[in-house]
């Protein structure tokens, strides 16, 4: 299987982690995504990640990649639902990922915004993204304490999200008033999969 990736990108690393953890080998195909026409002939929509699988057919959008290597791999990362239980977990993955990707969202459109020339930048544009993340990580902060002991998916996409603003947007200081998220994430930083993914690593 072939990864088309950025070194940086959150969402291709959450994929990354997860094939790191199932044991499933990876090709991994570091492209540019502006005005590039190999990645629109894989996604139409011209975004990272995409999954090539062994027949030539493509996956794209990181959950949906994610949740293909899962049950490839007969991973855990996606608690099944039972008709028996309503406390699967299944669904509280699935926000908590959600959660994860939408700062990961809004960090890389703040990131994206402030490399426009200054007299093009959106003011207000840029006051939305970073009160996204804030109010993300804040709803991270209150979340945490029940945060699985094996990752899901949800607490996989929490962290890529984490480790995208240490490595780009590290003047938010998000440790200083998280003190149960940050002691969480160092934590998830041991796993060798996340220290083998770490952006710092692929610049």
């Amino acid at each position: 299987m072939k990864l088309y990736s950025s070194p940086a990108s959150p969402f291709a690393r959450k994929v990354r982690i997860v094939a790191h953890e199932l044991g499933l080998p990876l090709e991994v195909l570091d492209i540019a995504t502006a005005n590039n026409e190999e990645l629109r002939r894989v996604n139409p929509l011209g975004k990272i990640p995409v999954l090539i699988l062994d027949d030539g057919s493509a996956l794209f959008d990181s959950p949906v990649i994610c949740e293909y290597l899962n049950d490839k791999g007969n991973g855990r990362f996606f608690p099944g639902t039972s008709m028996w239980s309503t406390t699967s977990g299944r669904w509280r993955a699935l926000m908590l990922q959600a959660l994860g990707d939408g700062i990961c969202d809004a960090a890389v459109s703040r990131v994206v915004e402030g490399r426009l020339p200054i007299e093009k930048q959106n003011g207000d544009m840029i006051a939305r993204h970073l009160d996204a993340v804030t109010r993300g990580l804040d709803a991270l902060e209150r979340a945490c304490a029940k945060f699985a002991e094996f990752p899901t998916i949800g607490e996989i996409a929490a962290g890529c999200a984490l480790g995208y603003l240490d490595f780009r947007l590290p003047e938010l200081q998000w440790r200083a008033t998280r003190p149960q998220l940050a002691a969480w994430v160092e934590k998830f930083n041991n796993y060798a999969s996340v220290r083998a993914t770490q952006p710092a690593n692929l610049k």
